[in-house]
């Protein structure tokens, strides 16, 4: 090892050296702690981005849960509408733009939350009315056939369907009425065995005094 002046320029390049290997490893670890704190703030981002797109996926899901209905009879625009889930009748009806001059709502339940797949349809007046110009109640009370004329299972309120049919009571009137508002018209008299109590034997019993227009 060299002494003197000699010692001091040996110490000052070799320290030097050190010092700059030093430096540059010093350097190097903090570069590289901070690409990996980098990365790590990248990665919980991605987290973070990937948890908002779920979350807005699952609310755009929720909000467009759609439902859809027919709506047909005394409106301007018969047709499938497409609505949101808790929408109310009388927004279909507003859909397909709205109701005739020949229609008659006064037994339709507007407010009535819809149900999907439903078929809603809007009578006329004279399709509610004929049941109390054609068919005068008897004497008798309820569980009495009218004489003459039909009962349209469609539009007849629960007091005509009890009054005017055959083994037909309240009880079962009120059935007929809520699976028509619930599932909409009858397409057929045959359609009525689907309400629960009715079956072939009370069918052939009322089906010549039944129609559905």
């Amino acid at each position: 090892m060299p002494y003197g002046g000699d010692y001091l320029a040996y110490r000052s390049k070799n320290c030097g050296g050190f010092g700059c290997i030093y430096t540059a490893g010093l350097c190097g670890g903090m570069k590289y702690e901070s690409i990996h704190a980098q990365r790590e703030m990248e990665a919980k981002q991605t987290l973070i981005q990937d948890s908002n797109i779920n979350d807005l996926e699952r609310f755009e899901k929720k909000k467009l849960n759609i439902i859809q209905v027919y709506v047909s009879g005394e409106v301007k625009k018969p047709g499938v509408y497409s609505l949101r889930e808790g929408d109310r009748l009388y927004q279909a009806v507003e859909m397909a733009g709205g109701t005739t001059a020949q229609a008659d709502v006064k037994h339709l339940e507007l407010a009535r939350p819809l149900a999907d797949g439903e078929t809603i349809y809007i009578p006329t007046p004279g399709e509610v009315a004929s049941q109390s110009t054609s068919l005068p109640a008897v004497a008798g009370g309820a569980g009495q056939a009218r004489p003459g004329g039909m009962i349209n299972i469609n539009s007849a309120t629960v007091e005509e369907l009890d009054q005017g049919l055959d083994g037909i009571g309240p009880a079962l009137a009120q059935r007929i009425v809520d699976y028509r508002n619930t599932n909409g018209p009858f397409a057929n008299i045959e359609d009525i065995k689907n309400v629960s109590g009715i079956g072939d034997k009370k069918f052939a019993a009322i089906k010549d005094k039944i129609c559905t227009r």
